[in-house]
């Protein structure tokens, strides 16, 4: 049985922007400020720029193929299978760690009010066993929905979506007309990063969780083939949410800077300690003495990172079973009930989500392996799009990127770039978690004799080589370091030495393993 289109265009664009406005509007301006001061806000352009560049490559992939998983697709239709495997295995255990993220932060909020959810492991707090089973609990409602179908997945994040666009918009506006501390703004970032504000401003994209937060644009891609008139309203759900996101997160991002009492930064923004339970801004809200905020707070909390991860619980899936109908994970992956909804691909990714909840490292920590892995994932959408023009040179009637190959090639070095802003730690971790696994699909496709079209997925090592490479040679400490610009040009001509490869060792002709709804099948 096929998924039925049921989503138009308004549940699409609130899918966007539920899948952008997540724990991130509680926590993310906080950490951007830390790393940047008063330059968190053109950080915050920065992160809108790449995921604005990125976002144009996936509005034409996404309306040239028109099917749920989409992003599981992509390669394997103009790389073949080995860089199938790699692209879907990437983008897919990404978005298996955002319904973990966003359950641990609201369970984290919520310990204010109910401090039997978690514990003390050091200097950190984790989950107790409590804790955890409401967190499991959660993780089967949120389960229960997706199963339900897409409609009603839409009707609960409609429902949602709606309060997560006025609650952020209502506490900004609050804070900044009874604080209004404009002398915040001249404030320097102070140790570690004085007299070096390009670097926190760059950490601030990767590292601080702004590119998490302005990620949310893939939702649309991978329903897709759940969407009515899907050339017309992937690409324009894509550009309504993400500017609708962007837009909330500057005005948030002002105010928490405006909000902050001047006595907390007399050590500069890097020094910034808001300790208080409930997050940031509900630190700020009682040192303003407005307790109903401290409320509302508490009760977003709540349902914006779980309308999060109960989008992103249903999304994963759909990469999965698209992985499954194409044969590159078990077949049972792309089984769907009468509903038409891939259940076993949900039931899966609740499991894999269940275990993931035990892993106790901090939300930052977290985003950043996130944000290097995802943009490893997206870095296949511009050579993808080339490869796709040339094997496809007669197909119309789709969105077309406009200067294309200029287009493609800017995303793909943003997409380098800010894998290396998300510091060593994450890119190194990234790198592991999608070459391990892709190396043991090729061993054991070779053992069986299948054909994985090697040639063609071969970029992908060498992308993940020059990225270890250039972290190795060039950033803060090593050999070679050098100073950020330099550096940034030095990423991008490397970036633009694996493009033309990636492109030219594509397919001579789409993947026939591939099963799309394209517009000339």
């Amino acid at each position: 049985m096929e998924l039925r289109r049921d989503l138009g265009l308004r549940s699409l664009t609130l899918a966007v922007v539920t899948g952008t406005i997540g724990s991130g509007w509680l926590l993310a301006s906080y950490f951007a400020a830390r790393s940047a001061g008063a330059a968190s806000l053109p950080a915050w352009l920065i992160g809108g720029a790449i995921a604005f560049l990125l976002a144009l490559v996936f509005a034409e992939l996404g309306s040239r193929i028109n099917s749920s998983g989409a992003l599981a697709q992509i390669p394997l239709l103009s790389h073949g299978r080995l860089s199938g495997f790699i692209g879907g295995w990437s983008i897919w255990i990404t978005y298996l760690c955002v319904p973990t993220i966003e359950l641990l932060a609201m369970i984290d909020y919520l310990a204010s009010s109910v401090p039997w959810l978690t514990k003390d492991a050091g200097d950190v707090q984790v989950l107790s066993g409590l804790g955890l089973a409401v967190a499991i609990a959660l993780m089967l409602l949120f389960t229960w929905i997706n199963l339900r179908g897409v409609a009603s997945l839409a009707r609960w994040i409609d429902s949602i979506t709606i309060w997560k666009l006025i609650v952020p918009l209502v506490v900004a506006m609050v804070l900044m007309a009874l604080s209004r501390h404009w002398g915040n703004l001249t404030i320097a970032v102070g140790t570690p990063t004085a007299g070096d504000t390009s670097t926190g401003l760059l950490a601030a994209v990767g590292s601080g969780g702004i590119l998490f937060c302005l990620l949310g644009f893939r939702t649309a891609v991978d329903l897709a083939g759940e969407v009515r008139n899907p050339q017309r309203n992937v690409p324009l759900a894509m550009a309504l949410g993400l500017g609708i996101s962007l837009l909330i997160y500057l005005v948030l991002q002002l105010s928490f800077l405006v909000s902050v009492p001047p006595d907390v930064l007399t050590g500069g923004w890097a020094n910034l300690s808001l300790t208080q339970h409930g997050g940031p801004l509900a630190a700020l809200a009682i040192g303003l003495g407005l307790g109903w905020m401290v409320v509302i707070l508490l009760i977003d909390a709540a349902l914006s990172p779980s309308a999060t991860a109960m989008a992103y619980l249903g999304v994963s899936a759909r990469v999965s079973w698209m992985m499954g109908r194409c044969q590159l994970l078990p077949k049972s992956f792309g089984h769907t009930n009468r509903r038409g909804v891939p259940d076993v691909s949900i039931i899966a990714s609740l499991l894999v989500g269940s275990a993931m909840l035990l892993i106790g490292a901090g939300w930052q920590q977290v985003v950043s392996f996130l944000t290097a892995a995802q943009m490893i994932a997206l870095a296949m959408g511009p050579p993808s799009l080339l490869a796709l023009r040339r094997q496809l040179p007669n197909e119309t009637g789709h969105f077309v990127v406009p200067w294309g190959t200029a287009t493609s090639a800017l995303a793909f070095i943003a997409a380098s770039w800010a894998a290396m802003w998300c510091g060593r730690v994450a890119l190194q971790g990234a790198v592991l978690a999608i070459g391990a696994p892709s190396l043991i699909y090729a061993l054991y496709c070779w053992r069986r004799g299948a054909t994985i079209e090697m040639r063609s997925g071969a970029w992908w090592a060498l992308y993940l080589g020059v990225l270890l490479l250039d972290l190795e040679l060039f950033s803060t400490g090593q050999p070679l370091e050098l100073g950020t610009i330099a550096h940034l040009l030095v990423l991008a001509g490397l970036s633009l030495l694996v493009l033309p490869i990636a492109v030219r060792t594509a397919l001579p002709q789409v993947s026939p393993d591939a099963l799309t709804n394209r517009l000339d099948s």
